[in-house]
């Protein structure tokens, strides 16, 4: 039969109803928010989203019942780093932990945390770390990575003042009716797109290009893992030496707070020499150098517009003072924004 529907099994179509369901958002009342960076003042802070592990462990045990799935854990140390801790340098070490999580019919994926030693909820946080990152290999909690990190007023208890709004399309019911991410499906305003009416992207899944044709910030990477929670390809590791010079290197290109953003979102780490695997540090590398590029835009389209237009832009994008910017969402909204404002230029458009 030509019928895709009815050439699948019930046990592949109930496969993919589970999928489906894993990756709904979780209720609003679940979603947390972190400060992640702070301005010089104090006064603002970039928040990300969160859920705790216990609505990760509920929504499993409601798809799969309690006896349905399992999680394993593997953890490892790593003594005698020296870092730098409220002004005091001190000798630490580093609590490594790998999560496997099992599933009925859905087979196994692993996600790893870390967190220093001498913190006191340290083996917490990289359980907490480990397991939620092998959830999202599945799709449970996926979509936070598709939140924009915003910057809001902080109290004097440096949290956000008012809880910000979720997106529409993060809301279970509208997840369900296929509110999407804008930059998932195109249209910029997290509503469904009928088949067929998707938009042409460039080659590096942005949706977005530049007079000459080309990405404006070539993507160079993504949130994305392989079935396995690692990245396609086996480069060798004679590369791992070259590549942790070459990735060191780019921190006083794009900024201390930017490069180590790079490091946490797309290697999982704080230094480059603990990424185990080489496809990832080269990835890793490849979205510092798309951002450095990214930063040459940046300054060239401030140069073409008026410092009042440039400051309203931030305030209605949220964002930070230009010399804040501190991830890669941050850094595409602002340019992109700021080079539609500006328009053509006609001067480089050759």
């Amino acid at each position: 039969m030509s019928n895709e529907h009815a050439s699948t099994t019930p046990a592949e179509r109930d496969i993919k109803k589970l999928l489906e369901e894993l990756e709904v958002p979780f209720p609003p009342d679940h979603v947390r928010w972190r400060v992640t960076n702070t301005s010089n003042d104090k006064k603002r802070g970039q928040i990300v989203a969160y859920a705790d592990p216990r609505a990760y462990t509920d929504r499993l045990n409601a798809l799969f019942s309690p006896q349905g799935w399992t999680r394993d854990y593997r953890v490892e140390t790593m003594n005698n780093i020296t870092r730098v801790k409220k002004g005091e340098t001190i000798v630490t070490g580093k609590v490594l932990v790998t999560c496997t999580v099992t599933m009925i019919g859905l087979w196994s994926h692993s996600g790893t945390g870390e967190e220093w030693a001498d913190d006191d909820n340290g083996m917490t946080s990289a359980d907490a770390q480990a397991f939620k990152r092998a959830c999202s290999c599945f799709g449970l909690g996926r979509y936070f990575y598709d939140f924009r990190a915003p910057w809001v007023d902080l109290d004097q208890h440096r949290q956000p003042v008012k809880t910000p709004t979720l997106p529409v399309w993060a809301i279970p019911e509208n997840w369900r009716k296929g509110m999407r991410p804008p930059e998932k499906n195109g249209n910029g305003n997290g509503a469904p797109v009928p088949d067929g009416a998707r938009p042409n992207r460039t080659a590096d899944g942005t949706g977005r290009s530049s007079a000459n044709g080309k990405s404006a910030i070539p993507n160079g990477a993504s949130n994305g893992h392989g079935a396995n929670g690692h990245s396609a390809g086996t480069p060798t590791r004679g590369d791992s030496a070259d590549l942790d010079a070459r990735i060191l290197a780019m921190e006083k290109a794009v900024g201390t707070a930017f490069y180590r953003n790079v490091l946490r979102e797309y290697g999982r780490v704080n230094q480059p020499k603990l990424i185990r695997d080489v496809a990832v540090k080269q990835r890793v590398l490849r979205v510092l150098e798309s951002a450095i590029r990214g930063f040459d835009r940046l300054d060239a389209v401030t140069k073409r517009l008026d410092p009042n237009t440039v400051s309203a832009l931030l305030a209605k994008l949220q964002a930070p003072p230009l010399n804040q910017i501190a991830d890669m969402k941050t850094l595409e909204h602002v340019v992109f924004g700021l080079e539609d404002l500006a328009g053509p230029n006609q001067h480089n458009a050759a």
